[in-house]
């Protein structure tokens, strides 16, 4: 998660290692991801999930002053990184670990189904 004051937000050029309050935005936004984010935007999730029809892919994505969920990227080739400071982003290793695991495990039952053919 990035938070910049221009429309066109980049994690690279949002000054996240500059502000603190924008870490601890995004600290609280990943720990609450799966109990906040996710759930409400399950249906758009599943959704984009079913139109795209991919065993993975990455959004790059807003949530709209009214709670409407905004994509402006899909791609299988999504730059999803852990190489932050650990003492200025202690909150992400964690969190990407978790997201990692998930990608293994999801290739892993794609093999399985695969050698089940």
């Amino acid at each position: 998660m990035a938070v910049s004051e221009h429309w066109m937000v980049h994690y690279q050029n949002a000054g996240m290692s500059h502000f603190e309050e924008r870490r601890a935005e995004e600290a609280a936004w990943m720990t609450r991801f799966d109990e906040d984010f996710a759930i409400r935007h399950a249906n758009a999730f599943a959704e984009l999930g079913r139109r795209f029809g991919l065993d993975y892919f990455a959004i790059d994505c807003a949530e709209l002053p009214d709670g409407r969920l905004l994509v402006f990227e899909a791609d299988v080739g999504m730059y999803v990184h852990c190489m932050d400071s650990a003492e200025l982003f202690p909150y992400k290793e964690q969190v990407m670990k978790k997201l990692f695991r998930a990608f293994e495990a999801a290739l892993e039952q794609r093999a399985r189904q695969r050698d089940q053919y």
